[in-house]
């Protein structure tokens, strides 16, 4: 006959058994749970960050699409107004208003653009714990980094030379002015206008493109055409 002492001890050592097996199972499904959860929470994050970049994306191509506009009615304005200066210095200088709308929404999206690839840079892989996957993710992201900076350089590049027919055409209007009009052209609120305006936009260019420079990547070697 089995002893009362020898069950109770079998049972005991079942239930431990037991037991073991249930608390691995459940840290088991914990982990999971875990992973699971950072999965989910990083396919979020990329999801955010991907609807963040189409929005900066599309902000850009609405003021390149301004800028675009501008350069046509400024082709036709020009032949338009080739005898009233008067009506050319208005035309520029509300031309100039619309093209600074446009730098400003621009400078906008692109330091957005810059806040975004900041906090990218600084969620990179740890160096020290994986250099090469590190340094792989740092490459991909900076040249994503560098094309981004590169497209706001041409939008520089298109408002300058933009910016430049404009003072051109109002160099021309005083030219005329001075053959054509009793009243000192330099005098009048619409020359006025057109020159403030143009002035203010080289000051609106310059502020961007400086900020285009300053959102760079620290320590990285990219570089930006003057």
């Amino acid at each position: 006959m089995v002893s009362t002492s020898l069950v109770a001890g079998l049972i005991t050592l079942a239930q431990g058994r037991v037991s073991a097996g249930a608390t691995a199972k459940v840290a088991k499904s914990a982990e999971k749970a875990k992973a699971d959860s950072a999965s989910a929470l990083d396919q979020v994050k990329a999801q955010a960050r991907a609807d963040r970049k189409t929005r900066i994306g599309d902000a850009k191509d609405q003021a390149r699409a301004r800028v675009q506009r501008l350069i046509e009615q400024m082709k036709l304005l020009k032949k338009l107004y080739a005898d009233d200066p008067k009506k050319m210095a208005k035309a520029l200088a509300e031309a100039a208003k619309e093209l600074q709308g446009a730098v400003k929404d621009y400078a906008a999206a692109a330091k957005d653009s810059g806040e975004m690839f900041a906090d990218d840079f600084k969620s990179l892989p740890d160096a020290a714990a994986n250099p090469d996957a590190a340094a792989s993710a740092r490459k991909t992201l900076e040249d994503e980094a560098k094309a981004e900076a590169a497209g706001d350089m041409d939008f520089i590049k298109l408002v300058r030379g933009l910016g430049a027919d404009l003072k051109d055409l109002l160099l021309t209007a005083r030219t005329k002015a001075t053959l054509t009009m009793k009243e000192k052209f330099e005098e009048t609120d619409d020359y006025k206008d057109a020159e403030k305006g143009l002035k203010d936009l080289g000051k609106s260019v310059d502020d961007l493109d400086q900020q285009v420079r300053s959102d760079m990547p620290p320590g990285s070697l990219m570089t930006l055409a003057a």
